[in-house]
């Protein structure tokens, strides 16, 4: 064993000093992993200003401008008086989603049923505000005309009367007012449906998206660390390591065993450092940590594994590294590095979780959003751990079979 640890300290030394690459495979996915945090954990609301000019100023177009701003409404839009000029300026400049204009002499025109022109502006680098502020212009106008239809006796006697009305009149208008109201609320107000409430079954809160992203981010991290020490071996051939160590088995085992131990240590580092900060933005308890960290270190090595004896395959380094690289980026696709299995389409997840890091991303997420302390079950563990020995079999396999020799 003082072998296997002598070639654990030196590949800890050679990595040490070639931190740059750890910085690399710990900074992609610890972007990545932040930007998709940030975009899931914020709610954006679109939210924009209609420029009103109110050239009226009476009773109803007061009641115009406060149509826009109240309610729900008023959570997406902001009205704001100002000049024509002025106005139309910030449109223009993509200050504003809309511009209205009520003209002078608006209220005496509905009263007395003539035409009337509301001016609308709107912003054209914008869509989804501007189409609300049209919809409900024009829903205001129809309201307008069918509640004048409605009223049109009552408002006719208001604007007859040249003195002011008497306490029966306004009395026996009121009245008149909530006859017609009440004629028509069948109507306008049809009765609610009877609906019998029943409370679903008790379920647990889903996670939310950005902590299903954290364990393909982690596995990220995980996948181009092992990745990348798997090319040590064409390096330890290079300077004719290897060429010594395959005529003593004994001492080739303890070469590998090593390897397998310093990858394992530079991958727990490597992922660790994304899961420590993943655990305490997400508030997740401390308890999964030491679980998640071994689960990590053991599927880099399994990784590392059959990345190594991969590249082994191929003749030159160069050519090993070319190909090793293109299948990275389908397994990031295929094991939730860039989508969640937990979000994709069953058919889909189903590829996801077959694949060795999808697998493994899989039950990180178990173990990170389970309530009990250990949530991997046995099975699990003892696959990554038999990945992890024929990976490393197959390497030492292939040491002895021409690839050290070469």
């Amino acid at each position: 064993m003082s072998f296997a640890l002598s070639s654990f300290r030196k590949d800890l030394a050679r990595w040490r000093q070639d931190f740059m690459a750890t910085l690399i495979w710990v900074a992609i996915p610890l972007m990545l992993g932040g930007l998709i945090t940030i975009l899931m954990g914020s709610e954006v609301r679109p939210h924009g200003v209609l420029l009103l000019v109110d050239e009226d100023e009476t009773f109803l177009s007061e009641l115009v401008v406060g149509a826009y701003s109240s309610g729900e409404l008023g959570e997406f839009i902001s009205v704001e008086k100002t000049d024509f000029d002025d106005g139309l300026e910030r449109v223009n400049e993509g200050e504003a989603s809309g511009l209205l204009v009520i003209p002078q002499g608006f209220a005496e025109a509905f009263i007395e049923s003539e035409p009337v022109t509301l001016t609308l502006r709107t912003n054209p680098s914008q869509t989804i505000l501007p189409g609300i502020i049209r919809n409900v212009t024009e829903i205001l106008l129809d309201a307008g005309f069918y509640a004048h239809q409605l009223f049109s006796d009552e408002i006719q006697t208001l604007t007859s009367m040249t003195e002011e009305p008497s306490d029966a009149q306004v009395a026996a208008m009121a009245v008149a007012i909530q006859n017609k109201i009440e004629s028509v609320a069948p109507r306008l107000f049809p009765p609610a449906i009877a609906i019998d409430v029943v409370e679903p079954p008790h379920a647990e809160p889903s996670p939310p998206l950005a902590l299903l992203f954290m364990p393909g981010v982690i596995m990220m991290a995980v996948v181009f660390a092992a990745n990348g020490l798997a090319s040590d071996f064409w390096r330890e051939r290079e300077q004719g390591t290897l060429r010594r160590l395959v005529s003593s088995p004994a001492l080739l085992g303890e070469f590998l065993a090593g390897k397998a131990l310093a990858a394992a240590a530079i991958i727990g580092l490597v992922g660790g450092v994304t899961m420590v900060l993943g655990f305490l933005y997400h508030d997740i308890t401390w308890v999964h940590l030491p679980v998640s960290l071994v689960w990590i270190a053991v599927s880099g090595v399994a990784l590392f594994a059959w990345f190594s004896a991969l590249q082994m395959l191929f003749s030159n380094p160069k050519t090993a590294s070319l190909i090793s690289m293109m299948l990275v980026f389908p397994l990031l696709m295929a094991g939730g590095s860039f989508f969640p299995l937990a979000v994709l389409p069953d058919w889909i997840a189903a590829i996801g979780r077959a694949s060795p890091n999808g697998f493994m991303a899989d039950r990180l997420t178990t173990e990170v959003t389970s309530a009990a302390p250990v949530a991997i079950d046995l099975s699990s563990w003892v696959i990554v751990l038999a990945g992890a020995i024929v990976g490393l079999v197959i390497c030492g396999w292939r040491l002895r079979t021409g690839f050290a020799r070469a």
